[in-house]
């Protein structure tokens, strides 16, 4: 350290006008590493959570297909056996017999509101305004 202070006083203005200059040229140099060092992390940081945000769209884009695949499937074979009752209803011996309205339009009213029967005659009446 005492070398360094004999080496400090030597100097002439000029000396240590070169010295400074020296000593904030490295330091410039280091701040300007350390700030490239620094983007390229943000950089790859940024690209790994944007991959990541992509993989995790596309999986969630495959299970909405795949439940609405699933959903319209069971509502298609939940509307198909309710074809078939009323198949089954319809040419039941007796079917034919007078019902109190009331109790017919109860039944339509249930009837209409599947998809299937949605825009039957029969269900019009039943349907809400728009």
């Amino acid at each position: 350290m005492l070398a360094v202070w004999k080496f400090l006083r030597s100097l002439t203005p000029r000396g240590v006008a070169w010295l400074l200059g020296a000593v904030l040229a490295a330091v410039l140099a280091g701040l300007l590493v350390w700030n490239s060092w620094q983007s390229r992390a943000v950089a790859k940081t940024e690209a790994r959570l944007s991959q990541g945000q992509t993989g995790a769209a596309l999986e969630s884009g495959r299970d909405a297909v795949a439940t609405l695949g699933k959903t319209s499937g069971f509502e298609a074979a939940t509307d198909t056996i309710t074809e078939e009752n009323q198949r089954a209803i319809r040419n039941a011996p007796g079917a034919d017999a007078p019902v109190d309205p009331a109790s017919r339009d109860t039944g339509l009213r249930s009837v209409c509101r599947r998809a299937a029967y949605r825009g039957r005659p029969e269900c019009l009446q039943f349907a809400p305004a728009r």
